[in-house]
């Protein structure tokens, strides 16, 4: 059996399966993972927005990922079930090419909470899966999305507001940086602990979406 993951949920490897230990729920997500490649190139964005003198708080670049569908708290009970699902999507993606860069911010320039690196390539493989995912996740109850998906990386989350003239500057400055193209040819389900230096996430659970 795996180690223990904080939560006191663990993996069974003979039974590919979560198993409970005292805590009944986890906050959860479901993810593409970024190549490394990718990875450095956001974190040369993300730079280059501390140089610009923003304040935010700011996710390792070693977390990044594409979120597909945000669970929040989770019972354990269930994951097992989210299991069965993801197993559902295994190599039936296996084109799925992107690529990640520019910037833009949420929710609008004037009143800008987030920054983060956008998404192009297969944008409607992209958005059937997660439509896909999200409908069968709903049979097992687990509500579904209440907004309409937005591909993107989450680079900043600003806590002193900035000018939308900086912020125009930065789009600008940055709006033809771009990652190679990559396959996204796995989701994963993580566990997202929180703490005072950001969120701590663990994976326990892949499903490869390519052959």
């Amino acid at each position: 059996m795996a180690p223990r993951v904080p939560t006191g949920c663990c993996w069974d490897l003979k039974t590919k399966a979560m198993v409970e230990h005292h805590i009944k729920t986890i906050r959860a997500f479901i993810a593409v993972p970024l190549p490394g490649a990718v990875r450095h190139l956001l974190a040369d964005l993300q730079f280059r927005l501390k140089k610009a003198g923003i304040k935010a708080s700011w996710p390792q670049p070693d977390r990044f990922h594409l979120t597909l569908k945000f669970l929040g708290e989770t019972s354990c009970d269930r994951l097992a079930q989210i299991q069965t699902v993801m197993d559902r999507f295994s190599g039936q993606y296996p084109d799925l090419i992107l690529a990640a860069g520019s910037l833009g911010v949420f929710p609008k320039i004037k009143k800008a909470r987030v920054i983060w690196a956008d998404i192009k390539g297969d944008i409607r493989g992209l958005e059937q899966l997660c439509h896909e995912l999200d409908k069968d996740l709903r049979r097992f109850g687990i509500p579904g999305q209440t907004r309409p998906f937005s591909p993107h990386i989450t680079l900043a989350r600003i806590k002193v507001p900035v000018s939308s003239h900086t912020l125009e500057n930065l789009i600008q400055e940055h709006a033809d940086r771009w990652s190679d193209p990559f396959y996204a040819d796995s989701m994963v389900l993580y566990e997202s602990i929180l703490s005072a230096k950001g969120a701590m996430h663990t994976r326990l659970f892949q499903t490869k979406l390519g052959v």
